[in-house]
């Protein structure tokens, strides 16, 4: 292999291995909770407190209910027991008869209503818990596909720089501090020549400079510097 050859050759392990880096960089990011299982997990939170929220309303209600129920009663049975016969007493009584039950009245009625949204929430409740469920499922079969990525670009990876340092010490150190230079300076420091122009400036090289690029001599583009290999 020529020395140009194997400074493309070096170039392209490196280049494979900068895009594994970034692709594991990536997955490892999306380790851990995901927006939609948060959201999902946010949403049935929300349907949890609402649904308690009802369910205390509607306890509660019940129990003033049943306290208006009592008072109402012992009233009645002061009022139609026949013991008061004091006509001011009895209108008394009278009146807290009608203030209980217009206020069992208004209670009931809250009642249905917060039972009509209670029931109405069970079934939001129900949907919350699936897309909950949902969204777990999905998230643990998407960290497993992450995980064994990762894994398989570790394994790549170490597999590529294996190759990459027995490579390096067969070019020798003033081609390499060339090699790196250009590198620093442009991204990249060899540039394959493709129908006759360069590939990292694609500007068309001359008859002579294509002639040169095919020898294992240090020919450079003209234009950017870049090292030309052709075939």
């Amino acid at each position: 292999m020529s020395t140009i050859a194997k400074l493309l050759a070096l170039q392209d392990l490196e280049f494979e291995l900068a895009a594994l880096r970034r692709q594991s960089v990536e997955a490892q990011n999306r380790l851990g909770e995901s927006s939609a299982l948060k959201k999902a997990r946010q949403e049935l939170e929300q349907a949890e407190n609402t649904y308690q929220d009802l369910c205390s309303q509607q306890q509660s209600l019940e129990w003033q209910s049943e306290d208006f129920k009592s008072k109402l009663q012992v009233v009645n049975e002061q009022l139609y027991s026949g013991r008061v016969k004091n006509p001011k007493e009895l209108t008394n009584l009278q009146r807290e008869a009608e203030i209980f039950s217009a206020n069992l009245a208004k209670t009931e009625e809250e009642a249905l209503l917060v039972m009509e949204k209670t029931e109405g929430m069970t079934d939001e409740l129900e949907l919350a818990r699936k897309n909950m469920q949902q969204a777990e499922e999905e998230w643990t079969e998407e960290q497993g596909r992450l995980k064994k990525e990762i894994e398989k670009n570790r394994q790549k990876m170490t597999s590529l720089q294996e190759k990459h340092a027995q490579l390096k010490p067969t070019i020798d150190a003033g081609t390499m501090r060339i090699y790196e230079r250009l590198k620093q300076q442009r991204g990249s420091a060899v540039a394959r020549v493709v129908q006759g122009s360069c590939e990292g400036c694609h500007l068309s090289l001359s008859s002579a400079q294509l002639q040169r690029s095919r020898g294992d001599s240090m020919e450079k583009c003209a234009n950017c510097g870049r090292i030309l290999f052709s075939e």
